[in-house]
C-alpha cells in the first residue's frame, strides 16, 4: 500500500523559520517532521511513500531520501511546477496512484499524531465510502474547518472558519484522509485547489458518500510558531506514546530544574543551567554559566557565556555573543545578537 504525504505549502506563519527550510522538514524535537510521519505510515504496514512537494524542492530532493531510509520507506518526490493547495497537490501525484485497486490514505504535511491507520482504513472499507475524513475534537473550532456529521459519522455539511452561531460540533478536520481510487476523477489536472474549500464540498452536492472517523489520541498542527513550540514540548513530556519507541527518536535527560535534550556534538560548558524543557541540536555550543529555559534551539548555534535565554526559539546558526538575554524572541536562522543585548518579544 502507498500513502501520499502533502507538503508542497510555504508555511507562511512559520516564518521565519520556512524562509530556509521546508514546514514538514522543520526539526520537532531534533528530528524532522516528516520523519514522524513516515514512521507512523510503516508502523500500519504502508511501504510507499509519495510526499507532494513545490515549495523548496531541492531541499526534498536531498534529504528525503536517507530520512525514508531510516524510518524503512520508500519514496517518491510528486513536484509541483506551482503552487495547487491540498486538492491539486492529490491531483498531481495521481500518476503514483492510477493503477491502485486500494484505497489511498494521505496525510498532510504539517500534523503530528499516533492516529490509527488501520482503525480509519477498516471503517472507510466498511463504508464503502468515496472518502473518509480523520476527524479530532477541539475546544475552538472557530480557527478551523468544522465539520459536522449525523450519528452514524455521515458527513452532511462543512463550515470553514465557523461563527459562534454556526459552532453546533466541535469536529474538525484532522489532515488525516482515506480515499477511494475514483477520488482522481473528481479534481480536474493543474489546477490550484484546496480539499476543504473546494473538493469535498462538491463530492457532497455530487451525492458521494462522505464519512468522518474521529481519533481520540495526540494530535496537532504545528502550522503556528506556538503549536510548533508545543509540539516540541509534548514529545520532550512524553505526551505522544508511539514516538517514545522509535527508533532513533529523541531521548532527554533531567538536568537541574528541567529536561534536557541535545543532539550529538552540542556542548554544555560548566555552570549552565536548565529550567523547564530545553531542546538544543546538533552541533551546538552553550557557554559558561548560561541560563536556558523553556527553549528550543536549532543546531548549529553558538551562545557565548553568561547569557540568559528563555522562552525562545533560536534558528539554525545563530550567534548569540556574551552576557545577552533573550526572552520570548523568534530569531531567524544565522540571526547574530552583539555583547549586553537585551531583546524580548
Amino acid at each position: 500500500m502507498k500513502a501520499l504525504v502533502l507538503a508542497g505549502g510555504e508555511g507562511l506563519r512559520l516564518r521565519p523559520f520556512t524562509l530556509t527550510t521546508p514546514k514538514s522538514m522543520l526539526p520537532v524535537a531534533n528530528i524532522p517532521l516528516l520523519y514522524y510521519q513516515f514512521s507512523i505510515l510503516k508502523k500500519h504496514g504502508i511501504n510507499e511513500v509519495v510526499v507532494g512537494v513545490g515549495y523548496k524542492a531541492e531541499y526534498f530532493r536531498q534529504f528525503t531520501g536517507p530520512l525514508a531510509r531510516k524510518a524503512g520507506v520508500k519514496v517518491y518526490l510528486s513536484v509541483e511546477d506551482k503552487p495547487l493547495g491540498t486538492g491539486g497537490g492529490l491531483r498531481n501525484a495521481c500518476g503514483f496512484f492510477r493503477n491502485a485497486d486500494e484505497p489511498l490514505v494521505v496525510v498532510n504535511g504539517d500534523i503530528i499524531t499516533d492516529f490509527d491507520l488501520g482503525r480509519i482504513l477498516a471503517f472507510h472499507k466498511e463504508r464503502n465510502a468515496c472518502a473518509t475524513i480523520g476527524l479530532v475534537k477541539v475546544s475552538d473550532p472557530s480557527a478551523y474547518g468544522l465539520v459536522i456529521t449525523d450519528a452514524r459519522m455521515k458527513i452532511g455539511k462543512f463550515v470553514e472558519k465557523p461563527k459562534p452561531e454556526e459552532m453546533v460540533a466541535d469536529t474538525i478536520n484532522a489532515g488525516v484522509y482515506v480515499f477511494s481510487p475514483g477520488i482522481f476523477d473528481a479534481i480536474g489536472p493543474d489546477n490550484p485547489v484546496s480539499l476543504e474549500r473546494f473538493v469535498f464540498p462538491h463530492l457532497l452536492e455530487k451525492g458521494m458518500s462522505l464519512n468522518g472517523y474521529i481519533h481520540s489520541g495526540y494530535w496537532i498542527d504545528i502550522g503556528l510558531i506556538d503549536k510548533y513550540r508545543q509540539a516540541n514540548f509534548d514529545i520532550l513530556d512524553g505526551k505522544v506514546r508511539f514516538f517514545e519507541t522509535l527508533e532513533g527518536g529523541p531521548t532527554c535527560e533531567k538536568r537541574g530544574e528541567g529536561k534536557l535534550l541535545a543532539g550529538r556534538k552540542t556542548v554544555l560548558k560548566e555552570g549552565v543551567r536548565i529550567r523547564g524543557r530545553v531542546i538544543i541540536g546538533e552541533n551546538c555550543f552553550i557557554g559558561k554559566d548560561c541560563i536556558l529555559e523553556d527553549s528550543i534551539i536549532f543546531s548549529d548555534s553558538v551562545i557565548r557565556d553568561r547569557c540568559v535565554v528563555s522562552g525562545s526559539i533560536i534558528g539554525k546558526g545563530a550567534l548569540i555573543e556574551n552576557d545577552c538575554v533573550i526572552d520570548s524572541m523568534t530569531l531567524a536562522d544565522k540571526s547574530l545578537i552583539l555583547c549586553f543585548s537585551r531583546r524580548r518579544g
